[in-house]
């Protein structure tokens, strides 16, 4: 076996970075044997010298100047992991114009400025490998451009934020929304300012990676469908299990009819799909294609060693030469608006406990045409004010029942939140 060489550069050395750095000083001499490459990291870039001092790394091999790294002549892989889009762009840029590769774990950068990207790569002929970038140490993107993307995929679902995943298994057992969030915090498994995460934000960036890696296909943040779990309570959880579902945050991307539907929302899945079972920190995601049928990959979705694995495994993915693979690019598909998902609905609503009102309520969704497959209504031990009721409807429009509920909420007996959510019973 030909050795070969690679010399990196590693720009940002928070948890991600120092994890790579270890990995890459433990595993360098395993990495040449298994693969015949040998990755020396020449230089190694951070705004602070905290990481620098904890890593032992050598005053001539760190810097503070990202462009020491992106124009030395010896780098020819250039890694990002700084986060933001503004300075990780530059970073992107600038190490692309200098004739290097690039592997970034930057999910916001891959969502916000991919296109620009992608123009210069096709420029340059250089290549990019973001594996770390959805399901953090889940090799999900390898897997679906080295195997599955010659079978037509078809859609694809999956649980793609730990920290939303791990809320909502504390709020199954009764926790509620604000607790469950601290006890993320405590655990290691929230940022304190974890509004990204829970607004459904950071799976939606996820979700437009893998629309391009699946089909080939840019698409906008603005474009797309995006509700986080904010306004999900216990006895939510505790309604859908009794019902036989589980309540996940799904991101979605699947192709209707030639358009593409891209979206992020809270759903009820049935617990015999294999997503009901991925709880706390886990992520998963599942891949629906045209010969081999679904497939679904499951582990861990952040942490040092997990996601720094990912990135050291696109570094040995890129040394290769037949790493730079180009689907559908020219391909152009609008959008599949929320408002024409046609599925069956959870719908939670607060009603004052007087007679009549639950028959009002049911007497509007008649109006639309909306067919009722089962009601809960059992105010118990539930904190929700007022009293829930939950209402299971047959397969209707997004936005027929959603006209309903804007005129249920017209009346003075109902509360201010009625809170609708898809039905998933497909895989």
């Amino acid at each position: 076996m030909v050795m070969k060489k690679v010399n990196i550069g590693i720009i940002g050395l928070g948890t991600i970075g120092s994890g790579v750095y270890k990995i890459l000083n433990e595993r360098r001499a395993r990495i040449k044997k298994l693969y015949g490459i040998d990755i020396k990291i020449v230089r190694c870039c951070d705004i602070s010298e905290s990481s620098k001092r904890k890593l032992k790394i050598s005053n001539s091999q760190f810097t503070k100047d990202f462009r020491v790294i992106t124009r030395d002549k010896n780098v020819d892989v250039v890694i990002e992991l700084i986060g933001g889009t503004k300075v990780a762009y530059k970073i992107s840029e600038d190490a692309i114009k200098n004739g290097k590769n690039l592997i970034t774990a930057n999910k916001a950068l891959l969502a916000e400025r991919g296109k620009d990207i992608d123009k210069l790569l096709s420029k340059t002929g250089k290549n990019i490998n973001y594996e770390a970038s959805v399901g953090g140490g889940i090799p999900i993107i390898g897997t679906i451009r080295d195997s599955i993307l010659i079978n037509n995929i078809l859609s694809f679902q999956g649980i793609m934020n730990g920290t939303c995943n791990y809320v909502l298994s504390l709020m199954s057992r009764k926790i509620e929304f604000q607790d469950a969030i601290k006890a993320a915090q405590k655990a290691g498994f929230a940022e304190t300012d974890s509004t990204l995460d829970i607004n459904g934000k950071d799976t939606a960036h996820k979700v437009v990676v893998l629309c391009k890696t699946c089909f080939g296909l840019d698409v906008k943040l603005k474009d797309m469908f995006i509700e986080g779990i904010e306004n999900i309570t216990s006895y939510d959880l505790d309604c859908s299990e009794k019902l036989g579902y589980k309540i996940k945050l799904l991101g979605i991307g699947r192709i209707i009819n030639n358009h593409l539907d891209a979206r992020v929302h809270p759903a009820l899945v049935r617990q015999d799909n294999p997503l009901a079972n991925v709880d706390n920190e886990f992520n998963a995601i599942l891949v629906n294609s045209k010969n081999l049928g679904p497939f679904m990959s499951y582990g861990y979705g952040a942490g040092m060693l997990p996601t720094a694995s990912a990135v050291v495994s696109d570094i040995i993915r890129i040394s290769r030469e037949d790493s730079n693979i180009k689907i559908n690019q020219a391909k152009r598909l609008s959008m599949y608006k929320i408002d024409n998902l046609e599925s069956k609905f959870y719908l939670r609503i607060e009603l004052q406990d007087e007679s009549g009102n639950l028959g009002t309520i049911t007497s509007i969704l008649g109006q639309y045409k909306i067919s009722i497959d089962k009601i809960i209504q059992n105010s118990g031990d539930s904190k929700v004010k007022g009293v829930p009721v939950i209402i299971l409807t047959k397969k209707n429009k997004f936005h027929t029942v959603n006209k309903a509920i804007n005129k249920m909420k017209k009346l003075k007996f109902v509360g201010n939140n009625p809170l609708l959510l898809p039905i998933e019973d497909s895989i």
